[in-house]
């Protein structure tokens, strides 16, 4: 019986850099002499999507109740992998179905500008999300007719709950890596995802090729001139800056305190304290 491990979790927090991991992957995958149209992504329906889910089941999910719906999610995941012709890349799970996780991590502080700018938010919106156990994504009327209801938890609470509590193999990636050296981040996720078999010598000028074919300024360019069939209604775009270390100048400090007393433990794992200096001074 062939195994059902076709499927390679790419998960995030939202507004982390998941759907750039897509851009590098697919421009790696595709190795063409341009770069990948952002509306033909590699991969395969988001993993929360309604559609897919009404499909295999038969029913609506808005028909069920919520207890069903999360009780045959992971069923509609393995067939899902079952029928895969290639390797499935789902943005956010049964075990048997799953190759492994590729986790994007980014600094909260970072967050908040851009999920405010995703929603539709106040800066203090989009930090009260970032710090409440009990939020949910697709909660609001126009994405609940797109995609099934999902728990987010806090920032803290989503990250421990894919890098530590999981159970399956997990490459993690911090943003602030990809952006400072893509290359190298590129390759471990394409080991990671066993993506590397060409064995011609081309391995290193390819990782080259789509990491600058997914250069923000090169998905940029492509929304202004042709859109973006994710960019939600909230959003007057869904390619924002993408820098790193704009909440320095986008952040009141009071902000910046509020987020650091909630998720201080886990943003020094991951060096997301490194720098702040006068947070005692934030009020």
């Amino acid at each position: 019986m062939p195994s059902l491990s076709r499927i390679v979790w790419l998960a995030s927090y939202p507004k982390s850099g998941n759907t750039w991991v897509r851009a590098l992957v697919t421009n790696y995958r595709r190795h063409e002499q341009a770069p990948a149209d952002i509306n033909r992504l590699d991969g395969g329906p988001i993993a929360s999507a309604r559609l897919g889910f009404d499909e295999w089941v038969g029913v609506e999910a808005s028909a069920l109740r919520q207890q069903v719906v999360d009780r045959l999610r992971p069923e509609v995941y393995r067939r899902l992998a079952s029928s895969a012709e290639a390797t499935l890349f789902l943005k956010v799970v049964p075990p048997d179905a799953t190759l492994g996780v590729v986790y994007i991590v980014r600094n909260p502080l970072d967050i908040v500008m851009s999920l405010a700018n995703h929603n539709g938010l106040a800066p203090e919106e989009a930090v009260r999300r970032l710090c409440d156990r009990d939020a949910k994504a697709s909660d609001s009327a126009v994405g609940l007719r797109h995609q099934l209801r999902q728990r987010l938890g806090s920032w803290s609470e989503h990250v421990r709950s894919w890098v530590d509590e999981s159970g399956l193999p997990v490459e993690l990636v911090r943003y602030e890596d990809l952006a400072t050296d893509g290359v190298s981040v590129l390759e471990r996720v394409v080991r990671f995802c066993g993506l590397d078999g060409n064995r011609d010598g081309s391995f290193p000028a390819r990782l080259a090729k789509a990491v600058a074919f997914s250069d923000f300024a090169e998905l940029s360019r492509q929304e202004r001139e042709s859109g973006f069939k994710e960019r939600p209604p909230t959003a007057p775009t869904f390619f924002r800056r993408g820098r790193v270390g704009g909440w320095r100048e986008e952040l009141s400090p009071s902000l910046v305190r509020q987020l650091v007393d909630v998720h201080g433990p886990t943003m020094e794992r991951f060096g997301y304290l490194d720098g702040i200096e006068t947070i005692g001074d934030a009020a």
